[in-house]
């Protein structure tokens, strides 16, 4: 298994975190197989080529794929984090879990078909090929559908980084019991902040498309919205760091008294 093998050779151990996920529990096996299942129905809904012609559509396809098995495996690893952390198997806990695996599962299909469109948006803009601009929004998707796109992926995607904002809020609220120090403490909350920041960016491009605030640009605006990723994280890390070694300098000097 993926997650014991990562556990073993110690990945997403830090020296500011304690682990009490240590051992691989039935949640999470059981949240492995779905992202599993998930992966598989991605392989699944692509035909097997016959033909030349059928080769080439298929590997079309590539690009797509890749970009959606990465987001898949970057949620599987925030996952796998979250567990080996805090190490929870409660109904709560649970509970949050299932209602995550049934957004993996349910948006997977609309997320390969988004990355799907885009890719051959931008295909046809950078190479001039209008023709398949074209083709893109008369046989795949019409334009007036667009915007209905971003606001199914972008309500999936800001449901998805939730769950984990509340997973997250959960572990702070176990703090005592699960006896977190003032560094973990800090660290869950930065990742409840990271998570909302996460959820906020598509939440905002589902609503430019809902509302269709920039008329006929409002798929281009609705999808241009996710470059703020680009910009939130970095700066967000930065004063992360910031924050995190201050709080080190502080601990130390306090032990040191």
């Amino acid at each position: 298994m993926v997650r014991q093998a990562l556990k073993k050779n110690g990945v997403g151990e830090t020296p500011t975190f304690n682990v009490r996920g240590s051992d691989n529990t039935r949640i999470e096996a059981l949240s492995d197989a779905v992202f599993a299942i998930a992966i598989a129905l991605l392989l699944i809904s692509a035909d097997i080529p016959e033909t030349y012609d059928q080769l080439v559509v298929f590997l079309a396809d590539f690009v797509p794929f890749a970009a959606t098995i990465t987001l898949l495996m970057l949620i599987w690893f925030e996952h796998y984090t979250f567990f080996l952390r805090y190490g929870l198997t409660n109904a709560t806990a649970v509970f949050l879990n299932t209602i995550l695996l049934f957004l993996i599962l349910f948006y997977v299909y609309p997320l390969k078909f988004l990355f799907k469109v885009l890719y051959t948006l931008f295909k046809g803009l950078l190479t001039k090929n209008y023709e398949l601009v074209g083709d893109l929004f008369t046989n795949t998707i019409s334009l007036e559908d667009a915007p209905q796109l971003m606001v199914t992926y972008g309500l999936g995607a800001t449901a998805i980084f939730l769950t984990f904002v509340l997973l997250y809020y959960y572990a702070l609220r176990l703090k005592n019991k699960l006896k977190l120090s003032a560094m973990e403490i800090f660290e869950t909350k930065a990742s409840i902040v990271s998570n909302v920041i996460s959820m906020a960016i598509p939440l905002i491009s589902a609503s430019i498309a809902f509302f269709e605030i920039a008329g006929e640009k409002t798929f281009f605006a609705s999808g241009m919205t996710y470059w703020l990723y680009a910009v939130a994280m970095p700066i967000f890390s930065r004063i992360v760091a910031k924050k995190r070694k201050k709080l080190l300098e502080t601990l130390q000097q306090e032990e040191s008294l």
